[in-house]
Parts: structure tokens; C-alpha cells; sequence
């Protein structure tokens, strides 16, 4: 048996980035420092004292990054009027020993934590990649295993996510910044990508937790960068979601089939149980992973990794396994709502047996033990999303022979569920949503226009089935309308407009005019509602009868005319 070679604790990963310092001159160099908030008008007057003598601001702003833990991207370092830059040296502004500068800044970061954290990722990633050849070998030997064992703990990387938890929201953002500014987003995925070079059922018990906190890290960092705007170009930039779907599709998950543990030689060593704890762990966090990154704008070429046929048949396994807890379902079928904002996703989507998980998934949740009245609610909420999002935008989904199945399901959601309910439910369990327009899509589909009615028929069922989307549509509008924040942001986006106009264009009497009376009654007791103009109702009428609403939205009033002029 081939024995692993001795590895260096201070080896670093090829490729990786090697901070060296040049050799500085000694001397005592003294700046009384002025630390302002702008933005609540905190200030501190504080000493900044080195033993070497500094030659550029850059210089100086490393030590105020070290000493006061005020990242260096969110430094502006002034000398009188003057505003330093990086690229300049002291002698250029004339700095002396002694002098007073004004550091002002936003919010501190928990710099050396990060730091730390970032210094143990790029060791093991160095430690790893000289173990690559054994690690290869199957089974892997014991001597390989007591050396995983001592280099390798992935409890140090456990702390990383309640650096953002417990933090206010101007320290998060720095945080988050600041990790993705020292290189720890790239160093994150540089390491995960050598861990998912091994198949999974021959990893070590020591390889598999790594995984996973590798997992939680990319979690806890894209969800900050998708809840904050200042940060969503920074780790957008640089985060892939090549490694997190990698991890997503490590053990294949079969419908009806509970997960049964490969033969794995240490397992029994450390009592784990392997289907329950390390699997579910794995797929949870790359979910949660993904339902963020799917709030960013995604590019074709991104969106490609993730809707593709093998993911969202492990996507529809995962939703059947009977080795999952509760808790699971819903994550993965928030995933597939998010996807439904993606109109080239739609095709993907709506294949046959995706929309029957859809179905055995509803009927399953139901049957679940230790799950609630609301929390079933909730997950016929995700799937009815699903289902009047791929109604609204595909013609083939109102073909399938499951309409009339999915005709009931989303009768039975409507009938039951109260949106006041659902949003205290959501509030209390983390659960935001940040783009409307899918929704307002939903309620404006144009059914009087000639491809719908070409579709349906004089098919009743059909015609049925398509107002309870569009109810489906308002529904989702009153859960996100009862939050303030929400409310704020759809009258940013120009679109609260168009909901006050929905119930003068939906059918007179129907159940969906009926909920969006109900929608804009609602919103008339929190904000001032003002007339829409006439500009927007006709927009409003001509998206529900032709075009749908993104159009409406971005089209000249002038050219849908001359389109529907032709077009009769």
C-alpha cells in the first residue's frame, strides 16, 4: 500500500495568492487618526503608532485595516482637504511624524476572524492538492485517514456564519465584502473544486465535513450578497455556481427510495449516520446556496449549469426521498419557483414528469408527519407557484393531461389559504422575496388574447383552470404587499400602478376580480393610492388582452397600438 507523503503545514495552493512584505525601514512613525461615521455622526479621535516607517497610503491603510479593523475599500483617508489615494506615496502629501488625518468610513469588519479563516482554507487547499494521487486511490489507507484526521477540521470554518447572523446589517456588508476583497470566495471554491474531483463514496468522513462547511460559507455569503445591494456585484463576480451544483448532484437521490450508505470503511468509526445527518446536510446548504444566487440576475451561461435534466430530475428525487426531513421540500421547491422567473428555464420545466413530481409531491406533503396546518399550506403555496407561473408563460402546460390534477390542486390551495397567515409564517421563518414582476406577469396573462383562446378551446376547464392561475398571481401579490418593505420597493420598480389597475381589467364578478379588489382595498388602508393615469390603464388593458404586462411595461404605448391596429 502507498503511504502519503509528508506535507508542509505552511504549504500554499498552486496558483494562489502570497502576500509578501518587502523589508521595511525601522523607525518610529506616529498619525493621530480621526475615525468618523458620517452617517450617524459617530467620531473618535485615535493614535496610530508603527515601528517602521511607512512609504505609501496603501501602507497606511493595511495598519488601519489591522489595528482598528476598518477595511481597506471602505477607507477615505483625509489629510486636511486632500483626499489620499492608495497609489501615492507619504513624501507626495508631504505626511510627517506627528501629523492628524480623518478616517472616514462606514462600518467596521471582523477582519482578523476572516482573516484567519481565509489563511486555515488556503492551507488545506495546499494540503489537499499534495494529496491529490492518494487521495485517488480506493480504499483509501489508514495512514491517510489518521493523517485527514490530525490536518483537517472543519469545526474551525463553523464560526464563519455568525460573523454575518449576529452582526448589524453595515457589518454584514462590510464582512461580506471584505471576504470576497481577501481572495476568500476564490479560496472557498478553489478548495471545494479539489474536494469534488473525488467521488463521494470515496471521500473520508473528515473530506465530507469540509464539504459541507465549504457549503454553509458560499450559503452565508451569497445570501448576504443577494439581501444587499452594495455587495451583489462583488460576489456575483466572483461566485460560480459550477461547484455548488456539483455538490447538489454528489449522491443521487431516487423518488420513493431512502438513501442507503455506501460501503465506507470509517463510518462505523465515528457512529455517523450517514443518510440522515451528512447527506441531507450536504443538499440543504447547496440549496439554500442556490434559491440566493437565483435572486441575482443570472446569465444565460449560469442559468445553463443549473437547468439541465439531471439536476432537475435530483431536484424531483429529492422532493420524493422518503430520508429527508420536512424542512427539505419546501427549500427545493423554492428553488424551482425561482427557476419559473427565467422564461428560458420554462421549457425545461415543464416537462411531463417534473409536473408529475409536482403532483406526488403535494399529495406526499400532505401526508407527512410533525408537519403543521401552515406549513402544508406553505408548501402548496411554492408548488401552485410553480404550476400558474408555467401556465401563464407555456402553451404545452395547458395541453397536458395533468390540467385537470393541476386544476384541483391550485382549487384546493385557493379555497384554504389565508395570505395573512402565510406572511406571518413566512416573517417568522426568514423567508423573503425580492422580485414582483413574475407575479404581476401572473395576474396580467393575457386571456382574451388569440393564442390562449386558440389553446383552450371553448373547453371550459381550460378557461377554469386559467383564471385560477391568474388568482394564483394576485394571491402571491397580497402576501408580498402586507410587508412594508415590499410595498416600497414594487412602487420603486413603477408597478404598484398597474395593481390598482388589475381589478377593471380581470372578468366582472369573477373570483380573481374579486381577491384584486380585495389586493387594492388592502393596500388603500397602508399607502395613499393615487388615480392611475390614463397612459397606464390603457397599458394595463392592452397587456391583458394582447401582450401581457413585461411588455406593456416596455413598449411604447405608440407601437403596441400599431401592433394591435395591424393585427385586426
Amino acid at each position: 500500500m502507498e503511504h502519503p507523503p509528508k506535507v508542509s503545514s505552511n504549504a500554499t495552493p498552486q496558483g494562489g495568492n502570497v502576500l509578501v512584505k518587502r523589508n521595511r525601514q525601522k523607525g518610529i512613525f506616529i498619525l493621530n487618526l480621526t475615525l468618523s461615521r458620517p452617517e450617524d455622526g459617530y467620531k473618535q479621535d485615535r493614535e496610530l503608532a508603527l515601528e517602521w516607517i511607512p512609504e505609501t497610503i496603501a501602507d497606511l491603510q493595511d495598519e488601519i485595516q489591522d489595528q482598528f479593523n476598518i477595511p481597506i475599500f471602505d477607507q477615505k483617508l483625509m489629510f486636511g482637504p486632500a483626499v489620499l489615494s492608495s497609489k501615492e506615496s507619504i513624501q507626495s502629501y508631504s505626511l510627517r511624524n506627528g501629523d492628524s488625518i480623518t478616517v472616514q468610513y462606514t462600518s467596521e469588519a471582523n477582519v482578523k476572524e476572516i482573516s484567519d479563516m481565509i489563511s486555515y482554507i488556503q492551507k488545506t487547499c495546499a494540503f489537499l492538492e499534495s494529496l491529490s494521487p492518494h487521495l485517488a486511490l480506493t480504499p483509501i489507507s489508514d495512514s491517510l485517514d489518521t493523517l485527514l484526521q490530525a490536518e483537517i477540521d472543519a469545526t474551525k470554518l463553523e464560526a464563519f456564519p455568525s460573523l454575518y447572523q449576529a452582526s448589524s446589517p453595515k457589518r454584514r456588508t462590510a464582512n461580506c465584502l471584505l471576504f470576497v476583497e481577501m481572495g476568500g470566495l476564490r479560496a472557498v471554491q478553489q478548495l471545494h473544486s479539489l474536494l469534488l474531483v473525488q467521488p463521494w463514496k470515496k471521500t473520508t468522513l473528515q473530506t465530507q465535513l469540509l464539504e459541507n462547511s465549504l457549503n454553509r460559507i458560499l450559503w452565508t455569503q451569497v445570501s448576504s450578497g443577494a439581501d444587499m445591494v452594495s455587495e451583489t456585484a462583488a460576489v456575483s463576480k466572483e461566485f460560480t455556481l459550477d461547484n455548488i451544483v456539483g455538490s447538489f448532484l454528489r449522491v443521487a437521490v431516487v423518488p420513493n427510495t431512502a438513501i442507503t450508505p455506501p460501503p465506507n470503511h470509517n463510518m462505523e468509526r465515528y457512529q455517523v449516520q450517514y443518510p440522515v445527518m451528512i447527506v441531507t446536510e450536504l443538499i440543504l446548504n447547496a440549496l439554500g446556496t442556490l434559491t440566493c444566487a437565483l435572486e441575482f440576475d443570472l446569465r444565460a451561461e449560469q442559468l445553463s449549469i443549473v437547468v439541465t435534466s439531471k439536476f432537475l430530475e435530483q431536484v424531483i428525487g429529492f422532493l420524493l426521498c422518503p430520508s429527508f426531513p420536512p424542512i427539505a421540500q419546501p427549500m427545493a421547491m423554492s428553488v424551482l419557483v425561482l427557476l419559473t422567473y427565467y422564461k428560458t428555464a420554462h421549457n425545461h420545466l415543464c416537462k411531463p414528469s417534473l409536473i408529475n413530481g409536482l403532483i406526488r409531491s403535494w399529495r406526499n406533503f400532505e401526508m407527512m408527519q410533525n408537519v403543521t396546518k401552515t406549513e402544508c399550506t406553505h408548501f402548496k403555496y411554492l408548488v401552485s407557484v410553480v404550476i400558474a407561473q408555467l401556465c401563464t408563460s407555456r402553451q404545452q402546460l395547458r395541453s397536458l393531461s395533468q390540467s385537470i390534477q393541476l386544476a384541483s390542486l391550485l382549487a384546493d390551495f385557493l379555497s384554504q389559504a389565508d395570505y395573512k397567515e402565510l406572511r406571518k409564517w413566512e416573517d417568522e421563518n426568514g423567508y423573503s422575496w425580492k422580485k414582483f414582476l413574475p407575479y404581476l406577469r401572473m395576474a396580467y396573462f393575457p386571456y382574451h388574447a388569440k393564442r390562449s383562446v386558440q389553446a383552450c378551446g371553448s373547453d371550459p376547464l381550460y378557461r377554469n383552470f386559467q383564471m385560477m392561475c391568474i388568482e394564483t398571481g394576485i394571491f402571491s401579490l397580497q402576501l408580498m404587499m402586507s410587508g412594508e418593505k415590499e410595498r416600497k420597493i414594487i412602487e420603486e420598480q413603477g408597478l404598484l400602478d398597474y395593481i390598482i389597475c388589475l381589478p377593471s381589467v380581470l372578468p366582472k364578478n369573477s373570483s380573481a376580480q374579486k381577491r384584486a379588489k380585495d389586493l387594492v382595498a388592502m393596500l388603500g388602508k397602508e399607502v395613499h393610492l393615487q388615480p392611475p393615469s390614463l397612459n397606464t390603464m390603457a397599458r394595463a388593458r392592452l397587456a391583458v388582452t394582447y401582450f401581457g404586462v413585461e411588455r406593456a411595461l416596455k413598449t411604447p404605448a405608440q407601437e403596441l397600438l400599431s401592433e394591435v391596429y395591424t393585427s385586426l
